[in-house]
């Protein structure tokens, strides 16, 4: 009896420290700094999604937007599609909006005949962002695909 061990716990004092040492490196690399493409130092982080317009009547023209959301194109015929960007300075909550008007593909007027709007919100913070629509007064029909990206439909 004078040499036994007394077994206080299943695991290593080795395991332990290994499985501590793994969580303090996920948990740091999640709130580190990583730089854009651009090297931008003020951005820590880029959120994209696509807007694609499947719809055969009709076509969109940015109007407006809110908050930090990047887009490159400003017509959307059909059959297009362009991806959006959200970014984000550290790791506080951001709320953007972008907005499009409808026209038909048929009007040949000068200029044509608005028939709506179509609103997106994209919001969240690093890592757990969303889009959703927020207003569609057009009679095209937007739909959510997947998690993130948006269609819209005849």
């Amino acid at each position: 009896m004078e040499h036994e061990f007394a077994q206080i716990s299943a695991y290593s004092s080795i395991g332990i420290t290994l499985v501590l040492f793994i969580l303090l490196v996920i948990v740091t690399s999640f709130f580190c700094y990583k730089p854009d493409k651009n090297r931008n130092v003020s951005t820590q982080y880029t959120f994209e999604f696509t807007l694609t317009n499947l719809s055969t009547k009709y076509w969109l023209r940015f109007s407006s937007r809110t908050g930090k959301l990047i887009r490159s194109k400003r017509f959307l015929y059909p059959g297009d599609s362009d991806i959006l960007y959200l970014t984000f300075d550290g790791i506080e909550e951001q709320i953007s909006t972008i907005t499009y008007r409808v026209y038909s593909v048929s009007d040949t007027n000068i200029p044509p005949e608005m028939l709506g709007d179509i609103t997106i919100q994209v919001e969240g913070i690093p890592g757990l962002v969303f889009t959703r629509v927020v207003g569609n007064t057009s009679p095209a029909t937007v739909y959510k695909q997947g998690s993130d990206d948006v269609e819209v439909h005849d």
